[in-house]
């Protein structure tokens, strides 16, 4: 039995997910008629391929308003026009959604999805809960590609899915999965060989060094590619900006950065869950270099996931409260096991005299977020997901963007870090992330106000991709069979 492990902190690789055949499970057929039954949880659509969702607010993430009585055309993939009702004519034949009493949102973007490369992956979730669009910053470019081809051909139901392929890490890598960049040679070769098969960007690690990071982003420049990653344990988070990083995943603030030269040499080698606890026990929020640090995302537009979400998974839940987590029912029992695996990897064990000040380092991470914030640092929502419990697929995004408000966000500049400013993130503002004409159709209809309360989020109604409209009582339906039918 093979497993797989791949990222520090991505628990939605690390599950040390096994990959067995199905083929010979045992049919059952009161499932099997379950399934059947929802197999098409899109509801039918029209002839002449347009939707209408009529009546509802609109929440405009870009202005910051919401307009009430809202008529939205979708025709095909695209929206055709918004406009007020009665001033909006409703095309013969539609398929009418009424969204009357309702919230209209752009669909969400979960910017730190580690899913589809793995055929255990239950997609369907993140539609369920809104989440139209995923970012997978590291995972087989070759089961990655497949899938996509899949979710764009209709064979599977899913999120829009834009990756970086594997890896590019040092040597030695944290994980063998990675393309190994230990010579600019390598590094350029890397990135082109990416290019080529089709990524979005590509993802940098720990042990990458200056000279090889240097060329990874001179090459990604020339192939039109974003460079996102971890601020490699070689240099502070300011020169990896220095150098081109674009997109910081996580808050990987170094030791070197902070602390002493000799506290850093004994901290920042050290594995991620004792590391990450004894820096922030150390490090100083009001302190100078923090506030310059804080300026200097700021002023450089960088892009910041903070994955706060798997930082209170890890460091301030348990394992018995993850398993028990209702929403687990969804998924198999193959992935249950593999989430509890690694729940118990050696990467991420935080050692007792340790606990309270990973907990607190969570905190501090949210107090971090907020000066961010406040300075004009472009936030984005990443889960680092999917896992079980509060890591599910969808449910974790609901729950990310709930620290950020926590952390000081507002509900609306909230929705902008998984909406307007994840898609200028992803480099693809001019089809996601906000309703207009001419972008693509992806929304979610809410039964009640997420500028009032973030929580709101979680109140999913409808759910339309592409022009596609998805009922989330059909996905979740038919998810349940589906792990059922693995059990």
């Amino acid at each position: 039995m093979k497993i797989k492990t791949t990222h520090e902190r991505s628990p939605g690789v690390i599950l040390a997910r096994k990959r067995v055949s199905v083929e010979g499970a045992v049919r059952r057929p009161l499932l099997l008629m379950v399934l059947l039954l929802f197999a098409g949880p899109a509801v039918g659509q029209t002839k002449n391929g347009t939707v209408v969702i009529r009546g509802g607010t609109l929440v405009d993430v870009r202005a910051g308003k919401e307009v009430p009585n809202t008529v939205i055309v979708i025709l095909g993939e695209r929206i055709e026009r918004v406009a007020a009702e009665g001033k909006a004519k409703i095309p013969a034949g539609a398929q009418i959604v009424e969204a009357r009493g309702k919230w209209i949102i752009p669909g969400l973007i979960d910017s730190h999805a580690h899913a589809g490369d793995y055929e255990g992956d239950p997609l369907k979730l993140y539609l369920a809960n809104g989440v139209t669009t995923i970012r997978n910053p590291g995972g087989s470019v070759t089961l990655l590609r497949l899938t996509r081809e899949k979710l764009e051909s209709g064979k599977l139901i899913g999120p829009r899915l834009y990756f970086s392929g594997n890896i590019l890490d040092g040597n030695p890598p944290v994980w063998t999965s990675s393309l190994l960049v230990d010579t600019p040679e390598r590094a350029r070769s890397a990135v082109n060989f990416l290019a080529d098969q089709g990524v979005d960007f590509v993802k940098v690690y720990n042990n990458v060094k200056e000279a090889e990071l240097a060329a990874i982003v001179e090459t990604a420049k020339v192939r039109g590619l974003p460079v996102a990653g971890h601020v490699p344990r070689t240099m502070t988070m300011t020169h990896a900006i220095e150098l081109g990083m674009t997109r910081l995943e996580h808050i990987r603030i170094t030791g070197k950065e902070m602390l002493s030269a000799e506290e850093a040499e004994k901290i920042d080698p050290l594995p991620a869950g004792k590391r990450e606890a004894m820096l922030w026990q150390r490090f100083a929020l009001g302190s100078e270099k923090f506030r310059d640090l804080v300026q200097r995302l700021a002023a450089s537009r960088v892009f910041l996931d903070p994955t706060l979400v798997t930082d209170e998974y890890f460091n301030a839940s348990n394992i018995e409260a993850e398993k028990s987590d209702p929403n687990n029912r969804y998924v198999s029992a193959e992935f249950t096991q593999g989430a509890i695996q690694s729940f118990q990897n050696p990467l991420f064990q935080i050692p007792p005299e340790l606990k309270t000040a990973a907990v607190e380092a969570v905190h501090k991470e949210q107090l971090f977020v907020g000066m961010c914030n406040e300075a004009g640092v472009r936030i984005i929502a990443g889960t680092d997901g999917p896992n079980m419990g509060r890591l599910l697929p969808g449910f974790g995004l609901q729950r990310e963007l709930e620290l950020l408000v926590e952390a000081g966000l507002s509900p609306l500049q909230a929705l902008r870090a998984a909406t307007s400013t994840a898609a200028e993130a992803l480099g693809k503002e001019d089809g996601l992330g906000t309703l207009e004409p001419g972008k693509l159709a992806d929304l979610v209809v809410l039964d009640a106000d997420p500028l009032t309360a973030i929580q709101n989020v979680r109140k999913v109604r409808t759910v339309v991709q592409g022009g596609k409209v998805y009922e989330p009582g059909a996905l979740l339906e038919q998810t349940l069979a589906e792990a059922q039918k693995k059990q």
